[in-house]
């Protein structure tokens, strides 16, 4: 960057701001900083100063990692000291947060996030004997947290909710709290074991993932009187303990996003009670699967049972499957009539997919608002409808009846960015001779999985294994971790002797199965660059 100050000299100060802001702020300030007199007064201004991204996000493991020492040498002897008063948001990781909060003051540092810490740090950093504590307790209005993935059996839950109390205990002026938001079912905040005293009359905004539903009742049950924006995960809903409603109402949300994890039961009781309460609500978000008696959830029950109670909501999305165990289909609703009772709902669309698994014996009805803006699609079938779903990174396919080449090359067109795809499918696919023979034909499309970093086949046909595998059209990415079944895996390889190119498991950087004793020098030499491990690994490191 620096080749290039006989450039910049020409240039006014806005065209060089412009410049500038497509950059990272780190980089503008370590690349130019006392460079010369003109370009120090540029990147001193705050658009460079105010939020400051001193870590490398490593996307692939989902992780965080330091800057390059020679970087972070020159922040901390050098940059931070000259520019700490005009800082307020720090995004920091776990080996260089200490170094980089003891480096300089921050008075007006009023934002934290902090990525990746693991247990012991975030008991030491929020506890009431740190320095740090005591210097940032007044000033922190919003916090953001997040934990490293803890390969362990043992649920790490009460340490989690120990760490939230301290939060709540130490911070006076919390108003938005993002605790570990994407947290998985062993990572959920316990909100009976935190103590009743712990309360905030300050915050206004919270995202959190909870163990159980009654764990959702308690945060709403007085301690956060002034909460507004509440963003909940909820992992499950016990079916055989009856839920008690704290009948007061919650008049300041305004908005509310709520996700299960697993089946709803007793929607009325769990559900309906809930929003029932926040009669001020502007914005609702719901991502629920529910198992219904006799009748799918449909624009009828959410006019009646929630949106009347709501007179303010203008914005309502949505992601519901309803479940019915059914014994004849042909009383079921078509994808038509279901669509047309949402005719009157303000959405911008709304889609509907009807399925019928004869052999499991149920039927499932998928309701959502399109465009649509959840991370996660679950049990998609051959009915799917298609569309364009950016925000979209996890997906699973799941059918009773056979995936052809044409369906895998939709899903990769409707989810660009999907980075985890697991396929349960035991039926063989109807076309694959056909394929076979048309391999080389030009007009087959190649079909493209470029963010993929995660590809579950354990519980497939051998069909998918191959195509995903030896496909000469089936494009992945380098460095793909691939959970498969290993009877599947020694069929399609032939007995890991198959070394026909070009194929797909050069580019495999870690392999799970079971059992790991089948490993033998036979296929070390057939995955010669791929860690093989034991399929248990693939889902701790979820």
């Amino acid at each position: 960057m620096k080749d290039l100050l006989v450039e910049f000299d020409d240039l006014p100060d806005e065209i060089l701001i412009y410049i500038f802001k497509k950059l990272y702020n780190v980089e503008v300030l370590y690349s130019l900083m006392d460079v010369n007199q003109r370009l120090n007064r540029i990147v001193h201004d705050t658009i460079f100063t105010r939020d400051l991204y001193l870590l490398e996000y490593l996307p692939d493991n989902k992780t965080s990692s330091p800057l390059s020492d020679s970087i972070l040498d020159q922040f901390c002897s050098k940059i931070l000291p000259e520019i700490g008063h005009r800082i307020k948001t720090l995004y920091l990781e776990q080996t260089s947060m200490k170094r980089i909060l003891h480096t300089t003051n921050y008075p007006n540092l009023n934002n934290l996030s902090l990525f990746h810490i693991d247990i012991e740090t975030a008991m030491a950093l929020f506890d009431d004997k740190n320095p740090l504590t005591h210097i940032f307790k007044n000033q922190i209005s919003s916090l953001f947290i997040n934990f490293k993935e803890v390969n362990d059996s043992l649920p790490m839950r009460t340490f989690y909710s120990t760490i939230f109390e301290k939060i709540l205990t130490i911070f006076t002026n919390l108003q938005c709290l993002k605790f570990n938001p994407s947290a998985s079912y062993d990572d959920a905040v316990l909100f009976y074991w935190i103590r009743e005293t712990a309360i905030s009359s300050t915050l206004l905004e919270l995202h959190v993932s909870v163990l159980e539903m009654r764990d959702c009742l308690d945060l709403l049950d007085g301690r956060f009187d002034q909460l507004r924006v509440l963003y909940v995960t909820v992992d499950r809903i016990l079916p055989w303990l009856e839920i008690q409603h704290d009948p007061k109402l919650l008049p300041n949300l305004r908005i509310f996003s709520l996700c299960f994890m697993r089946k709803v039961y007793h929607f009325d009781k769990s559900i309906v009670s809930l929003l029932r309460r926040m009669l001020n609500l502007e914005e609702l978000h719901l991502n629920i699967i529910v198992k219904c008696n006799e009748k799918f959830i449909d624009s009828d029950t959410l006019m009646k049972d929630i949106i009347i109670y709501m007179p303010r909501l203008y914005k309502f999305t949505f992601n519901i499957c309803s479940i019915i165990n059914h014994c004849d289909q042909t009383n079921f609703p078509l994808n038509e009539h279901i669509e047309k009772t949402f005719e009157y709902l303000y959405n911008n669309e709304i889609i509907t997919c009807i399925d019928h698994f004869q052999e499991e014996g149920y039927s499932q009805c998928h309701i959502y608002s399109y465009p649509y803006k959840w991370k996660v699609y679950n049990n998609i079938t051959n009915n799917f409808r298609g569309g364009l779903f950016t925000s979209v990174t996890q997906v699973l396919l799941y059918d009773e009846h056979p995936f052809e080449r044409e369906f895998f090359l939709q899903i990769a067109q409707s989810f660009p960015f999907m980075k985890e795809l697991t396929i349960h499918n035991r039926k063989a696919q109807n076309n694959k001779q056909l394929i076979k023979s048309n391999n080389d034909n030009q007009m087959l499309s190649i079909i493209e999985y470029p963010n993929l970093t995660r590809l579950d086949l354990h519980y497939t046909h051998n069909d998918y294994v191959e195509l995903f595998l030896f496909d000469r059209k089936m494009t992945l990415p380098n460095n793909l971790h691939l959970c498969v079944d290993y009877q599947l895996l020694k069929k399609v390889t032939y007995n890991f002797t198959r070394y026909t190119t070009p194929n797909n498991c050069a580019k495999l950087a870690t392999l799970y199965f079971y059992p790991v004793d089948q490993i033998n020098e036979h296929i070390k030499k057939y995955f010669s660059h791929t860690c093989i491990r034991c399929i248990s690994d693939f889902v701790l490191r979820r």
